[in-house]
């Protein structure tokens, strides 16, 4: 299960990549859903310093929604 749910996050990464790519915004739901995935994968396993970045890439995600959105709302 550990495994199935390590690629999900992994193939979800990568679309958030494409989507980045593509100047979508949306890549940064995708990149939380990811993250959370990861997250939840790395507090199960246990490496700590994993847990930690996932959090904080959990927040810049959540960041940069706002970001984009804000700077797309002036033009």
């Amino acid at each position: 299960m550990i495994e199935i749910l390590g690629t999900i996050g992994t193939v979800l990464a990568v679309i958030g990549v494409v989507l980045n790519n593509h100047l979508c915004r949306w890549c940064f739901v995708v990149w939380l859903i990811s993250n959370s995935i990861s997250l939840t994968v790395h507090l199960i396993v246990g490496p700590w310093s994993f847990v930690g970045r996932d959090a904080i890439f959990i927040m810049l995600a959540v960041h940069g929604w706002f970001v984009w959105k804000r700077k797309h709302k002036t033009r």
